[in-house]
């Protein structure tokens, strides 16, 4: 599946603006490095949410979620266990949710396995971090998640609408 053809298709079923920039940079011995990156930007509830996929330097995405508040929005965090640990550990769960609301840790919880996150995470190199955090005037939420990962353009939809629920548990 072709990266920019399912973000844009994407960007444009959430009425976002979508940007793409390829390019190559020199790389050893006089070859060169081919690099892709998409921009996703679009509105979801009062949050500004913006995605960068960065193929082929960092191969990495970042979402960047921002909403003015000034509310005591209950803050947390989503972690995996890196790949090589799972293996060794053999864990039945490869996340860990901590919340400063239970409620919204039991939300997060749920919400994993029904975007089928726990089965990226288990079945495959798929790692995130979130961390959701309310600051002096507005509540943030940063994502990072490499992806060096089979899936990882098919899976694009179901991580941004993750990303939406979970903002659905913040706003209520």
């Amino acid at each position: 599946m072709d990266p920019e053809i399912e973000l844009k298709r994407i960007c444009n079923k959430n009425n976002g603006d979508f940007e793409s920039k390829d390019f190559k940079v020199a790389g050893e011995a006089g070859s060169f490095v081919h690099i892709s990156k998409y921009k996703l930007q679009m509105v979801y509830k009062n949050f500004i949410i913006s995605i960068i996929y960065d193929f082929g330097n960092s191969d990495t995405a970042k979402f960047q979620m921002q909403s003015i508040s000034k509310d005591n929005s209950p803050e947390f965090k989503i972690d995996t266990i890196d790949h090589f640990t799972k293996l060794v550990l053999f864990k039945k769960r490869n996340w860990k949710v901590t919340a400063s609301d239970h409620k919204l840790k039991q939300n997060i919880d749920i919400l994993m396995r029904r975007f089928k996150l726990n089965n990226l995470i288990e079945n495959t190199a798929f790692q995130i971090k979130t961390v959701g955090k309310q600051n002096k005037d507005n509540y943030t939420i940063d994502t990072v998640f490499s992806l060096k990962y089979e899936q990882h353009t098919e899976s694009a939809e179901s991580i941004i609408n993750f990303h939406k629920s979970i903002i659905d548990l913040i706003v209520k």
